[in-house]
């Protein structure tokens, strides 16, 4: 599960960083194409800046370079958009829909569609081009409910301590249940904030209506190996310490009040 969270924060924090970035690969056409097919289920929310499809050659991504970012967002009213994109032929290992608020920064929360490999651990599903298949076809599938956030969980973070130097990224996050296995990770987050900066730490996940039966915060040293995530607290059922709290949250509704306790000698375990 830390290696499946570690490949994500990075892939979000990559890309947040080259958001609403064009990406210039070289100005020569390139001689491989995707072309994807993306099926929407309900509208966009209001506060949509736009949707661009964003293709990985290697993942987890290094660096925003690596990436192929649609340069213009997807037709935001229709139900079916068929987008084309030119690559360089060669391997690619996830395509992804991200979302981008008028409001807040897009992070990891904020993927609305990412194929995932039944046959391969449910990792990633990418696709390879070459010069006896140029064209590959690829369908993505996306509920714009994933990311029309209703509700709102607030609360404070309090850490027993100062933040340790080497400080990568410090994360909070909310899950429609409790992760078990590498590809909940994604497929339950709810919420995510990663500019935990301070202690105490107010904090405000806008979420959608419905349950939410995990409020965990996670750590990331710098150079970080993909065993090196920590989970360092979560939001204790106060009937049941130790034990995650479960939420019901209605359209609309705030709930304040969601403390949470981080324990930093957590990280060495």
């Amino acid at each position: 599960m830390k290696h499946f969270i570690i490949i994500l924060t990075t892939i979000s924090l990559v890309v947040a960083l080259g958001s609403r970035c064009n990406i210039d690969h070289g100005i020569a056409p390139l001689p491989g194409k995707l072309i994807a097919t993306v099926y929407f289920r309900g509208t966009a929310p209001e506060n949509t800046q736009g949707i661009y499809l964003v293709v990985i050659p290697q993942f987890p991504p290094h660096a925003i370079n690596e990436l192929y970012h649609s340069p213009n967002s997807l037709p935001l009213d229709q139900d079916t958009v068929v987008v084309e994109m030119e690559l360089p032929f060669g391997k690619y290992e996830a395509i992804s829909l991200w979302w981008y608020s008028k409001e807040t920064e897009s992070n990891l929360a904020d993927v609305i569609a990412l194929p995932l490999d039944p046959f391969n651990n449910l990792l990633p599903l990418g696709f390879e081009i070459n010069q006896e298949q140029p064209i590959a076809q690829m369908d993505l599938f996306a509920n714009w409910l994933r990311v029309d956030r209703n509700a709102a969980i607030e609360g404070t973070i309090y850490f027993n301590g100062p933040f340790p130097e080497n400080t990568l990224a410090t994360a909070v996050a909310a899950y429609k249940f409790k992760p078990e296995n590498n590809v909940d990770f994604l497929v339950w987050l709810k919420s995510i904030d990663f500019t935990i900066d301070s202690n105490p730490y107010p904090y405000r996940l806008p979420v959608r209506n419905g349950n939410v039966d995990y409020i965990a915060v996670f750590w990331l040293p710098e150079r970080a190996s993909l065993s090196d995530f920590r989970t360092i607290g979560i939001y204790e059922d106060p009937e049941q310490p130790g034990k995650p709290a479960k939420l019901s949250i209605r359209a609309g509704e705030i709930k304040t009040g969601i403390d949470i306790y981080a324990d930093w000698s957590l990280i060495n375990h």
